[in-house]
């Protein structure tokens, strides 16, 4: 398998925060700050998106979220071929606690849940969202995943879908956009929360790209 995982840093000194096992993205000019990995996303889909690699792009913050050494997940990857996706969840508990990551959102970011309302119906899902039951390897709260072409190609479009929904729809272009929380010392738009739990819903509602899921 051709397997490249990437690993980004904005501040130099993020640097010695980095894996030796991964490949250092430099993000230091950070020019759209509130987009998070989607400018990256798409930077590394040009780069790959031609080629038979497996790839992705972790956070610099990945050893302080996670008890898996990169290399221990590099090497699962490679000794279960066949996918389109892999990813990790260190939060492994949710399952048992939430419907889905909708429900569980709007524990920690008010207003989701109204928002995943409209999402859903331009989605045409049928149904409450307090009702909508993912399983348990649907489950994925962080951006760590390793896909192909086949999947990164249906998942941007899948994001910018969902963006031009947000675009045409006043208030939800202002619940991502314009309201957020203080994560880290900073305020973050929920624009990065809500592109987050787009990486399950994509899956939900693509089987025919095959998953895997970090036991």
């Amino acid at each position: 398998m051709n397997l490249k995982i990437y690993q980004s840093y904005y501040l130099e000194e993020q640097i010695k925060e980095l894996d030796s096992n991964l490949i250092p993205y430099d993000n230091t000019k950070n020019s759209n700050p509130e987009l998070r990995e989607l400018p990256l996303w798409k930077d590394l889909l040009e780069k790959h998106k031609d080629s038979d690699a497996h790839w992705g792009l972790l956070s610099w913050r990945w050893s302080q979220k996670t008890d898996v050494r990169p290399l221990i997940f590099k090497e699962w990857i490679l000794s279960n071929p066949g996918f389109d996706v892999y990813h990790l969840d260190p939060f492994s508990h949710l399952p048992a606690e939430f419907p889905n990551l909708w429900v569980q959102g709007e524990v920690w970011h008010p207003g989701m849940l109204e928002f995943a309302r409209k999402l859903f119906v331009k989605l045409g899902i049928e149904g409450s969202v307090e009702k909508y039951k993912y399983l348990p390897d649907d489950f994925a709260t962080c951006n760590y995943f390793v896909g192909n072409s086949k999947f990164w190609v249906s998942y941007l479009n899948f994001i910018d879908r969902c963006l031009t929904y947000c675009q045409e729809d006043e208030s939800m272009f202002r619940y991502i956009y314009k309201e957020g929380q203080q994560y880290n010392g900073h305020f973050v738009p929920y624009f990065s929360f809500v592109v987050e739990r787009l990486f399950s819903m994509h899956n939900i509602l693509n089987r025919h790209i095959k998953v895997i899921k970090f036991k």
